[in-house]
């Protein structure tokens, strides 16, 4: 026995509902420029001088007493930022674009800053794929295992060692983040991490049994651990084989902006490959390009030291990170 069924029918004689809502992204900002200093540049180079005047003191004097000298020495310590560009370019048949129901372009736009939001953390934060302009060791992370800040938790992890390697014992020689960036002389102000973390974080206690790590409740606000701000990053961003958290003094860290998002519209050019030979003529093709650019620098001020690739083992520097065995 047969009867008609849906299959049997042609989908044009039994369309699909068609919603005319399309669910967008929401583009997600960047971590690093949340944390960081940030500096519009004029140029593709720009030098930071920091003065350091050492010596300077003040003497009491009684009544009629003559009163000291004093003659406070003075150095300067310069650091270079260079910019570096991100860019894509985004072809597309021109008649796709016309038979659209809404505006591709539009809908692209925030996945291409989330883009621009997760390749500019990934760089400065862990170094990954980080531009050759920025020099060599250029990241947050390539100067923590230079400085030797790095903690790890051993084979079988527990929650006492965690919050030793969180904070830090008070040894004579610092054994935890948090000890590490104060012993060198910074205030840390505040910490990264992966979302996959938090469940290692919600239990934790301190001595008075009290929770260490706060949940972010509502919009804008961002969790807390030890009363500092904790930011959590995407997967993708995130070497979760490195580190757990990392946690420092961010004023020591800048991000450079030379140009913000841009966007431009082409229908007419060539584009090439590698090689040179035309991939897509978008006159003969009819077709258009969207070509987005940005520029940004990244360094990291470490006051012992005016070039991040002489950052080494006997360095004061403003971050710490916290990680699995390795």
């Amino acid at each position: 026995m047969t009867k008609v069924t849906r299959s049997s029918v042609d989908t044009q004689i039994l369309p699909p509902e068609v919603s005319e809502e399309v669910l967008r992204g929401v583009a997600e900002a960047s971590v690093i420029r949340q944390f960081a200093r940030e500096r519009q540049m004029t140029g593709n180079r720009v030098q930071i001088t920091e003065a350091e005047v050492d010596g300077a003191n003040v003497f009491w004097v009684g009544e009629g007493q003559r009163k000291r000298t004093d003659a406070p020495t003075m150095s300067t310590l310069t650091w270079t930022m260079d910019a570096a560009e991100l860019a894509v370019i985004i072809p597309l048949d021109e008649a796709v674009q016309d038979d659209a129901n809404l505006d591709l372009w539009d809908l692209y736009t925030p996945h291409i800053q989330t883009a621009v939001a997760q390749k500019l953390d990934a760089a400065a934060i862990f170094g990954t794929d980080a531009p050759t302009a920025w020099g060599t060791a250029p990241s947050i992370v390539d100067q923590i295992l230079l400085a030797e800040s790095d903690f790890y938790e051993d084979a079988s992890p527990t929650d006492v060692e965690l919050l030793n390697l969180l904070a830090g014992t008070g040894a004579v020689t610092a054994d935890g983040g948090l000890q590490f960036v104060e012993d060198s002389g910074f205030e840390p102000t505040g910490w990264l991490g992966n979302r996959r973390f938090k469940s290692r974080l919600r239990g934790l206690k301190d001595a008075d049994n009290r929770y260490i790590f706060g949940d972010a409740i509502e919009a804008g606000v961002p969790s807390s651990l030890f009363g500092l701000p904790l930011s959590f990053t995407k997967t993708t961003v995130w070497d979760r084989t490195l580190a757990h958290l990392i946690v420092g003094d961010f004023g020591q860290a800048m991000v450079g902006v030379r140009q913000e998002i841009k966007y431009k519209v082409f229908d007419q050019g060539v584009i090439t490959d590698g090689a040179g030979s035309v991939i897509y003529s978008l006159m003969e093709s009819d077709m258009v390009a969207l070509r987005v650019t940005a520029r940004f620098g990244f360094v990291v001020f470490a006051d012992d030291t005016a070039d991040g690739n002489t950052v080494s083992a006997s360095s004061e520097y403003p971050f710490s990170l916290i990680g699995p065995e390795q």
